[in-house]
């Protein structure tokens, strides 16, 4: 991937986890077919098609926000009515 893609794209997606997981889920995308975003060349990589997409405005994500789980999982269970 070029420096130069890397650090446009990152100024684009400010949390660091987040820039990863964009870009490697869209990596595996492309490598597996899906059709890229933007007008390519030979020379491009996956990676690299991957950033300019971020770049163009190509591609969109959303954050979720974190849900609290109970600490444990059988918790619930334990308040369930019995069954007769």
């Amino acid at each position: 991937m070029k420096t130069e893609l890397i650090e446009r794209a990152r100024s684009i997606v400010d949390d660091n986890q987040l820039f990863i997981n964009i870009v490697s889920k869209r990596v595996q995308q492309i490598n597996h077919g899906a059709d890229p975003y933007v007008p390519t060349t030979p020379e491009m990589g996956a990676g690299d098609i991957a950033l300019m997409e971020i770049i163009e405005g190509k591609l969109q994500w959303h954050e979720e926000s974190p849900v609290e789980a109970p600490s444990d999982p059988f918790d619930a269970l334990s308040r369930e009515e019995p069954r007769a």
